[in-house]
């Protein structure tokens, strides 16, 4: 369905008076089509899955995630209402839905971290935020259930993350196979999947979560992992602000540890540095690589990782003094 058939079906469905309105793409991730629709001073946002992910290699995804994606801002919103968005219109059809325009101050917070623009109160409310989420669904059967999504997980994580960059690196093989062996046997509590700052509009008044088409019931580590990498990679690429990032980094870790309940622990530690590790190498050598960093800081990633890989680093802050120390060589 091109872009005039879908405003023509919105007029069908009574979302829209009329098609003459005005429709502008918005940036967003490679799974899905972002589109700010505008009928005089009616806003909305549309998202539709995509079959094939905007990357370059081939890369195929269930378009169902849109739903799952739905059911996830539901579930929060049911005890975080703030968070998410508010969800306008729904269409189990079409793999689409219309939610909210994000305004008011509202920011992406990858942006402002590439331009330099640090706050620790953001770190603060991720940390409290993800620990609240993963805490409330722990051992909640109806999001077992209904996050029961290990194939979509899988499709868009486990395999371009752990098993494409396994491929391309023989000797450190085992490691991400048992990594993704490991991953797929947990089912603890909900897990966003893709929490990352690229997904996050922030402001003093509000922080709110995007983009959680992976949602899946199973291991609060990828979560912690995935979200923590981002800071550590953009220490390496802005080397003047990597103690500011790393204490992100810290805060956000410190934050998620206050709010998570029972969920951290030592072991949790420890399999967090390792999941860490081979997400950097996977965020140089994955289906889906950081656009920001050059090839001699991508070639700093894989030789830390090779390095420090088999050292069963079992402490963050001891992994961060490495990687700093790195950094700085």
């Amino acid at each position: 369905m091109n872009q005039d058939k879908l405003i023509d079906y919105l007029v069908k469905k009574n979302i829209l008076n009329s098609s003459s309105v005005e429709v502008r793409s918005l940036s967003g991730g490679v799974s899905c089509e972002i589109l700010l629709i505008e009928e005089g001073d009616k806003k909305f946002v549309l998202k539709r899955a995509l079959a094939k992910l905007k990357v370059k290699d081939d890369w195929f995804a269930d378009v169902n995630r849109n739903h799952i994606e739905q059911k996830y801002i539901t579930y929060v919103a049911s005890f975080l209402p703030d968070v998410v968005p508010n969800i306008i219109y729904r269409d189990p059809e079409q793999h689409f839905f219309c939610m909210e325009m994000l305004e008011n101050g509202l920011t992406n917070w990858k942006e402002l971290l590439l331009n330099k623009q640090i706050n620790i109160e953001y770190a603060k409310s991720a940390g409290k935020i993800m620990g609240t989420i993963h805490k409330k669904s722990a051992g909640d059967p109806r999001a077992e259930k209904d996050f029961d999504t290990l194939v979509n997980f899988s499709e868009l994580r486990i395999e371009p993350y752990l098993i494409k960059t396994a491929q391309l690196h023989p000797d450190l093989k085992v490691y991400f196979y048992d990594e993704a062996k490991r991953l797929a046997s947990v089912k603890r509590c909900l897990v966003h999947g893709d929490f990352s700052p690229k997904n996050i509009l922030v402001s003093p008044e509000r922080f709110v979560l995007l983009d959680c088409e992976v949602a899946w019931y199973g291991d609060p580590i990828f979560d912690v992992a995935f979200f923590l990498n981002h800071f550590i990679l953009k220490a390496l690429y802005l080397p003047s602000k990597s103690l500011a990032f790393t204490e992100l980094a810290r805060t956000a870790l410190n934050s998620y540890k206050s709010n998570s309940g029972t969920i951290f622990n030592q072991k949790f530690e420890a399999k967090l540095v390792h999941l860490i590790l081979l997400l950097m190498m996977a965020r140089v050598d994955g289906k889906s690589p950081v656009e920001y960093l050059n090839p001699k800081q991508q070639q700093n990633v894989r030789n830390f990782v090779y390095q420090e890989i088999g050292n069963n680093l079992d402490s963050f802050d001891t992994f961060i003094t490495k990687w700093l120390q790195n950094i700085q060589l």
